[in-house]
Parts: structure tokens; C-alpha cells; sequence
């Protein structure tokens, strides 16, 4: 394990990496990590965040949740922002987000940019709301921006 905070995100730079890579090889990376981000949300939440209860609107479900696993240590969500937009939510995620280095790493190899935070608020409004909501990476950048919206099938 190491020993310091950097060592830390080297090892979880290179595992986010890779896990990208193979889940693009498999040929289907989203649902890949959809499957991935589901099974370590669950236990996660029910692990770490058991009294979490997200509220009915989605943008503020985000921004709970977002506080919730900054205060359990997961990641610096401070500079996270959340605004509802009807059906959507609209986000933008800052210089601190922990993947932030995977995704620049892959911006410059040309390489499509997966969000593992918005896969994450898409998996815990799915399970907090039972609502499915496809994201999308609007913005690759100083900050991103990311919008959820409510799935139209149910």
C-alpha cells in the first residue's frame, strides 16, 4: 500500500486507467462501468453512507451525496455544483475531482473521456430514486460539465 497521499492517487490514476482500457476492449465500455460503478456504489452506500436518504429532486440528491462521500473521505467534492434544469441536472465538477488526472491523461491521448463521477450520480440516482438518467460529458475542462437527464423509458 503506499505510504503517502500522492502514492495513493498514482495507484488509483493507474487503476481507473486500466479499468477504462480493458472496459473498451470488451467492446461495450459503458455498460462495463455501469456494471462496475452499481456493484461498488451498493455496497459503498450501504457500507460507508447507510443513513444517506437522497431526497426526491435529483439535483439536490446530487449535491447531498456529493457532500455525503467528501465528508466519508472519498473525494474533495467542494467544488462541485449542482442545478436542476426540468428533467435534467446540470454539474460542474472543479480542478479537485480525484479522476481528473485519468481524464486529462486521456483527453490527450485522444482517447473518449468516461466520467466516473457522473457515472457514479447516475447509479446513485438510479438506486436512491429509482430513475434511470443517462449523462453526458458536455465539457471536458476548467470545470466540466456533465448533465444527467431522466431516462425516457421506463
Amino acid at each position: 500500500m503506499p505510504s503517502t497521499k500522492e502514492g495513493l492517487q498514482r495507484l488509483l490514476d493507474f487503476f481507473v486507467y486500466g479499468m477504462l482500457r480493458t472496459s473498451e476492449m470488451l467492446g461495450n465500455a459503458p455498460l462495463f462501468l455501469r456494471t462496475i460503478e452499481e456493484e461498488g456504489l451498493r455496497k459503498f452506500l450501504m457500507t460507508n453512507m447507510p443513513q444517506f436518504q437522497a431526497p426526491d429532486d435529483p439535483a439536490e440528491a446530487c449535491e447531498q451525496y456529493t457532500r455525503a462521500a467528501d465528508e466519508s473521505g472519498l473525494y474533495d467534492g467542494s467544488d462541485s455544483v449542482f442545478r436542476a434544469d426540468g428533467d435534467s441536472v446540470r454539474a460542474e465538477i472543479g480542478d479537485k475531482c480525484v479522476y481528473r488526472r485519468v481524464c486529462t491523461m486521456r483527453h490527450d491521448e485522444g482517447l473518449p473521456v468516461h466520467c466516473i463521477r457522473a457515472f457514479a450520480l447516475a447509479e446513485m440516482l438510479r438506486i436512491r430514486l429509482d430513475a434511470d438518467f443517462d449523462w453526458k460529458l458536455e465539457r471536458f475542462g476548467r470545470p466540466c460539465r456533465i448533465t444527467l437527464t431522466r431516462a425516457k423509458w421506463k
